[in-house]
């Protein structure tokens, strides 16, 4: 029986670079190429190894779409890139890699959403997929983040999971709140995912640092 488990499991992870696709029709256009961020990247409802589909997508899945989607076409040319895996969440949620690459100078930080993903009719399936900001926006928009929370700390602490204060980012919205721990509830594309603070922190200050 472990047998027949383990082969499942390979090959699961095998194929989730082909799993289900479905296009809704909603382009985004960032680091000056055209992304389509309608793309959803399902996968099979037998996935129950969630941390290993999880680092899967953490690093090598995030650097597919990074060759695909932000670097592009070769043009016979050797392209070096670098990515860091900034924080995960093994339970399904929100991953956060950093990526760099001198040759095209596009660098940022690409948010991998993971989990539960409603399509436009209301059905609920297991999925993954990405998002990239660009550097200079994606650390404006985590220190936004932050100096919200501590502008209204006060307010979100007067009554737990009841005061919130909600902001956006063109197409990602956060809904920032505590449960006796701050938390950011994060909205985009079908996914609803909650930031635990201790990986927004770790993601915040490891983007600084990685680009000093």
């Amino acid at each position: 029986m472990k047998k027949i488990y383990s082969i499942l499991i390979t090959f699961i992870l095998s194929n989730i670079s082909s799993a289900q696709i479905e296009n809704s029709g909603n382009t985004h256009i960032t680091l000056e190429t055209s992304i389509n961020y309608s793309i959803i990247n399902y996968l099979p409802p037998s996935t129950t190894e969630i941390k290993k589909i999880a680092k899967q997508i953490s690093q090598f899945r995030s650097k597919e779409f990074i060759i695909n989607n932000i670097i592009g076409p070769t043009n016979g040319k050797e392209i070096k890139f670098e990515t860091e895996s900034l924080a995960s969440d093994d339970s399904g949620g929100l991953i956060t890699v950093a990526f760099n690459c001198d040759t095209t100078g596009k660098n940022g930080l690409l948010l991998a959403f993971f989990g539960d993903n409603r399509n436009p009719s209301g059905q609920i399936s297991q999925a993954f997929a990405f998002r990239a900001i660009p550097l200079k926006e994606a650390q404006a928009l985590l220190k936004r983040i932050d100096d919200v929370r501590e502008k209204n700390d006060k307010y979100l602490s007067d009554d737990n999971n009841v005061n919130n204060v909600y902001i956006e980012f063109e197409d990602i919205k956060f809904v920032i709140y505590r449960d006796f721990n701050s938390l950011i509830r994060v909205f985009w594309n079908g996914f609803e995912v909650v930031w635990e603070d201790t990986a927004f922190k770790r993601s915040k200050r490891r983007l600084d640092k990685w680009f000093k």
